[in-house]
């Protein structure tokens, strides 16, 4: 009777009892829209937290641009080139200053170079040739003269007794040749000069210098080591016990690395897989087995990763066991930039004394994952052909009289990973170390830009959860005034035919709170039901950086994902409208406690 009482006397107000119900609805459907799509973006935020990585590559920049003669002998002329000049080189050191709080590196990776005759991936691809040779007559070979082969020591594809066209292309001054001597040269084929063809359709060929002798050495603080010979040496005069001497048995050596160039191939060490630009793009992956664990980082496990085709061309699975002797180091280019998939670039294998470098490290390496992608493309950026991955604590022992090349920090060798979101941060600190140049590229996948829409519509959220809980407060306290504190005489009248105060408070609460649950159910739901779309609306928008690849985080667990999309928006509708009702129950009984507090007399006697 006391509940049929209220709602009658609610019924009475009609107006007003449509218009709580339309402002409730409202105010208390925005709080549900806020607070929803806010729970929802800082989930989704929280999920791209472990999808994106944020990397920076490093870049030392040129001092100066040096322009480079080459002679030509076929235009007698100069061929112009440039290159890039540094006053010195910056070390990867100036990197790690305070508060970098660095995830991984940073690192200059080095490419090393490994030698084991068991594995022969570049099989017959060496084109260098020996040979003992005698002008045909005194000629200086600044155009095609012929030489006649005396002696084959090393190569294919000439006969002994043969004549070739020999030039000496690319020296502006070359050193005359005598009918009477005899020569080692080391050679390569090439195109022949169009003043030799007799029809323009005609196929010349001509041998030109290898200079291969010459050591390209650098100390570890990466100046050049002086070698006793020129870089450019291919030919020496043979007398009798010539290969006992110092000269000769520098071609010796020569002559047995030539071999060699059939079993190089790459190993690269890092602290991060992902440092490396194709595995952190996507373009190359770990197809079967796993990647390095932190732990192996650390310790500097002896395991490695090595591409499919070098595995399935070798017969090896994962758990086999590979040696990887390591006889040089290069601090300047990447393995992607001297390894090919049919060739390689070659660098002197001859140390500045004209002995063979003799391997730093050789240790057994369990192959613990193997990977596919492109491979030897001869990119800067790619990975190198057969190139092995191992961790850099692995390597023991010094490279230092193995250098054979020393530059600049690059953006294909030199990374570092930090926490997502902190470029900014990061920079700052960077700018305050007052290193010049050193150029910084950072690559997030678009994480920055998404962060920022995400927060940006976080802001959103919060506007419309305060606007919506003042909306709710606002509406709360002025129907509470107009259906509670402005019923004194109601309160009067009952109180004087016999109601209790409990039956009055029942009479007056039970119609407010059934208003105040039917405003919040039906607003929240509409919230519950609009933040979802919204959201599901706005992830439709690519924000992901394509520069390394077209890769996006995506969720693995379709279901799993469907069922957080729908749980969040029913949790935070739950929520508030826990919280309108409890903020209304509360407005109500403080009201009505008001009235209570009163006696019946007082109450008919003041305003209404």
């Amino acid at each position: 009777m006391v509940v049929k009482n209220s709602f009658r006397q609610l019924w009475r107000m009609k107006g007003h009892m449509a218009l709580f119900l339309i402002l409730l609805c409202v105010s208390s459907g925005m709080c549900s829209v806020g607070t929803g799509f806010w729970m929802i973006n800082n989930r989704n935020l929280q999920n791209y937290e472990d999808s994106f990585m944020t990397i920076g590559t490093v870049e030392q920049s040129a001092t100066a641009v040096q322009e480079i003669k080459k002679w030509d002998a076929e235009t007698k002329n100069y061929r112009l080139t440039s290159q890039n000049v540094y006053d010195s080189y910056i070390p990867a050191s100036v990197l790690e200053f305070e508060g970098a709080d660095y995830l991984a590196g940073p690192e200059k990776r080095v490419s090393y170079t490994a030698y084991n005759p068991a594995f022969k991936p570049y099989e017959g691809i060496h084109t260098e040739i020996v040979v003992e040779v005698s002008p045909v007559e005194d000629a200086l070979p600044d155009h095609p003269v012929k030489l006649k082969i005396t002696r084959i020591l090393s190569g294919q594809g000439l006969m002994e007794g043969s004549i070739i066209q020999f030039c000496d292309h690319y020296n502006p001054t070359p050193a005359m040749l005598y009918k009477n001597k005899t020569y080692v040269m080391s050679l390569i084929d090439t195109q022949g000069h169009e003043s030799e063809k007799e029809f323009p359709d005609d196929q010349v060929r001509e041998y030109q210098p290898a200079p291969l002798l010459g050591a390209s050495q650098y100390a570890p603080d990466g100046s050049r080591m002086k070698d006793s010979i020129d870089e450019n040496y291919f030919c020496d005069e043979v007398t009798e016990g010539f290969y006992e001497t110092a000269p000769g048995k520098r071609w010796l050596h020569y002559i047995e690395t030539i071999t060699y160039t059939e079993s190089l191939f790459p190993v690269v060490a890092t602290n991060n897989i992902h440092l490396i630009v194709p595995f952190y793009q996507g373009d190359t992956y770990i197809s079967s087995g796993r990647e390095f664990s932190d732990d192996e980082y650390r310790s500097g496990a002896k395991v490695c990763l090595v591409p499919e085709l070098f595995a399935s061309t070798n017969g090896l699975t994962l758990g086999d066991f590979i040696r990887l002797p390591l006889l040089t180091a290069n601090y300047h280019k990447s393995a992607g930039q001297i390894f090919y998939t049919n060739a390689l670039r070659p660098y002197p294998l001859l140390n500045v004394k004209g002995e063979i470098y003799k391997p730093f490290e050789d240790s057994s390496y369990e192959i613990i994952g193997i990977y596919g992608g492109s491979t030897g493309l001869g990119s800067e950026y790619g990975m190198g052909f057969n190139e092995v991955i191992v961790p850099i604590n692995s390597i023991k022992n010094s490279d230092a009289d193995n250098i054979v090349d020393y530059g600049p920090m690059t953006g294909s060798t030199t990374s570092f990973q930090i926490a997502n979101g902190t470029i900014q941060e990061y920079m700052e600190k960077w700018e305050k170390q007052g290193v010049k140049n050193v150029e910084i590229t950072f690559f997030d996948r678009g994480y920055t830009k998404l962060s920022a829409g995400i927060e940006n519509m976080n802001t959103i959220a919060r506007i419309l959860a305060v606007i919506g809980a003042v909306m709710v407060l606002l509406v709360l306290g002025y129907f509470n005034w107009l259906f509670i504190l402005r019923q004194n005489g109601r309160t009067a009248v009952e109180r004087s035919i016999g109601f209790t105060k409990k039956q009055c408070f029942f009479s007056l609460f039970s119609g407010i709170f059934l208003i105040l649950f039917l405003g919040s159910l039906a607003g929240c739901t509409a919230g519950a039901v609009l933040s979802s779309h919204l959201s599901a609306s706005i992830k439709e928008t690519v924000y992901y950086d394509t520069t390394f690849g077209n890769s996006a985080p995506v969720e693995t667990d379709a279901e799993s994902a469907l069922e957080k999309e729908n749980f969040y928006p029913v949790q935070t509708a739950a929520g508030t409208m826990g919280a309108v009702l409890l903020a209304g129950s509360l407005t109500a009984v403080i009201g009505i406690a008001c009235n209570l507090a009163k006696e019946p007399m007082e109450m008919l006697g003041g305003k209404r």
